[in-house]
């Protein structure tokens, strides 16, 4: 009696059964595209960081001669 209800209503339960896991499957792979976006943002945020922090260094080390040329020259005079 089951086997027959079971034979008769399959093509419904697995096509149920197959968009749940489309479904599913669809919205994994928008997760995991978001998180990877995030990531390959927070990456490029990292390396300009870097970036920044290096010539900011540079910045600062030009200013330290700078400052100390000048002050040579006011003792000079």
């Amino acid at each position: 009696m089951i086997d027959k209800y079971l034979m008769e209503y399959a093509p419904y339960i697995a096509g149920i059964l197959s968009v749940l896991v489309a479904y599913l499957s669809l919205r994994e792979s928008r997760r995991k595209t978001k998180h990877d976006e995030a990531m390959d943002l927070l990456d490029r945020v990292n390396k300009d960081n870097d970036r920044l922090r290096e010539e900011n260094e540079e910045l600062k080390k030009k200013s330290l001669l700078l400052t100390r040329e000048l002050e040579e020259l006011r003792h000079a005079k």
